[in-house]
């Protein structure tokens, strides 16, 4: 893993998730679960990102794996949250791929392969 690439899917991230707790926050009708799940996301990707990041080094690959099982945990408490709008389920998935894309393929989740941005209007 390049560490230009690993930063790029980092910001990638980084924003997404961002987008995503902002419509968790406006959202209302999402559960306190899947609030604490998003959360729970967060604090995964504040604690591997510097791994993440950083140059290939032992437990670079875990803490991928590790930030990946938070955004599986994210992805599945939107799905099945019946409260969730369609617009909180995207968001949420949209940061769950970029950091499977990366695990998968060691590349950035570019436009080919995305999803439709989650959050235009």
């Amino acid at each position: 893993m390049t560490t230009a690439i690993a930063q790029q899917v980092c910001l990638q991230l980084d924003s997404r998730l961002t987008a995503a707790e902002a419509v968790l926050a406006t959202g209302g009708m999402a559960s306190p679960v899947l609030v604490a799940v998003v959360a729970e996301f967060r604090r995964k990707f504040a604690k591997t990102r510097p791994a993440v990041e950083g140059d290939a080094v032992p437990g670079q690959r875990e803490a991928v794996f590790e930030l990946e099982q938070a955004a599986d945990s994210a992805k599945w408490a939107a799905l099945a949250d019946p409260g969730a709008s369609e617009q909180i389920k995207l968001a949420v998935v949209a940061a769950h791929d970029s950091i499977c894309w990366f695990k998968a393929t060691g590349g950035l989740l570019d436009r080919e392969y995305a999803e439709q941005d989650p959050l235009a209007s």
